[in-house]
């Protein structure tokens, strides 16, 4: 329940915020003689209610998160147009015909926020992730599970290593294929610039895509191992993506993407459930493999 709330308290927040705010501009509406201080009053139970059926939401139906902040949104939007005088350009609209726009406005907003007009117009930003947390696992047998090994891909923690191949005549590049389901594979170009066993592994990668994307996905990564004894290993993630479309980058952002490797990894280091983002998509990707 923590590690959740943990994953999602962005979206969460955000999501909650909005849909407050048009909630306060709805019960405000009302010219029904109440103070002020119970119009915030009832908002806040309304937020308070949101967030709990947020959460709930996020975690039972993950692929539909972007509800919460997108549906908040629209929501305000909503509000603030039927509670303020632009009400007045939209008198004499059918009742029908505001609902359909209520959806007409949410898939709008969905497309422009996330849409893939971001990385057709060539537009990105940089984005970086840090992840750390503790295992019980020495550092041999982490180094083991998020260092790929050609020559054992299956020990690989994620389970959709499907490559990962040495680039002929280019000492310490490799081809690293990473499986989405069925034939599909993701590329990328991995050029390894540290290597010290046990203790710190990083490279540089880019992903093997057509001409007009070649800018975008391509960057650095840290892993720093640091043995803690009896008390396992302390594991630090350090990547930087160089130019992620702007779309992509703010679902990241909502995503919570460097807590989702935190608890990802840890999980599957000591043999739990993965409740991540990222667990949920490998395990749909070894499905249909």
């Amino acid at each position: 329940m923590i590690t959740l709330l943990r994953l999602h308290h962005r979206r969460i927040l955000v999501g909650t915020l909005f849909f407050g705010l048009a909630g306060f501009l709805q019960f405000h509406a009302v010219d029904d003689g109440v103070p002020l201080a119970f119009d915030f009053l009832i908002t806040a139970i309304f937020m308070a209610i949101i967030a709990v059926l947020g959460f709930v939401g996020v975690a039972l139906f993950p692929s539909f998160r972007v509800v919460m902040e997108l549906g908040g949104i629209v929501f305000f939007i909503t509000s603030v147009w039927q509670n303020t005088a632009l009400s007045t350009l939209s008198r004499g609209v059918p009742e029908w015909l505001s609902t359909f726009s209520f959806f007409v406005l949410f898939a709008v907003l969905h497309h422009v926020l996330y849409g893939s007009w971001w990385q057709k117009s060539g537009l990105g930003v940089a984005v970086r992730l840090r992840s750390r947390f503790k295992t019980r696992s020495t550092p041999a047998q982490v180094w083991a599970r998020l260092v790929p090994d050609p020559n054992n891909l299956e020990a690989y923690y994620s389970g959709t290593l499907r490559g990962f191949d040495p680039v002929p005549d280019a000492p310490e590049q490799y081809i690293q294929k990473i499986g989405l389901g069925s034939s599909a594979v993701l590329e990328l170009h991995v050029e390894v610039t540290e290597f010290a066993l046990h203790r710190r592994y990083a490279y540089n990668f880019h992903a093997r895509t057509s001409a007009r994307n070649r800018d975008f996905n391509k960057g650095t990564c840290e892993i720093t191992l640091t043995d803690l004894g009896d008390d396992g290993t302390l594991v630090e993630i350090y990547e930087v993506n160089e130019k992620l479309a702007v779309g992509e980058a703010l679902l990241m952002w909502f995503d919570h993407l460097g807590a989702q490797v935190s608890a990802s990894a840890r999980a599957v280091l000591e043999g739990s459930r993965d409740l991540t983002l990222l667990g949920k998509l490998r395990r749909e990707v070894r499905a249909l493999s």
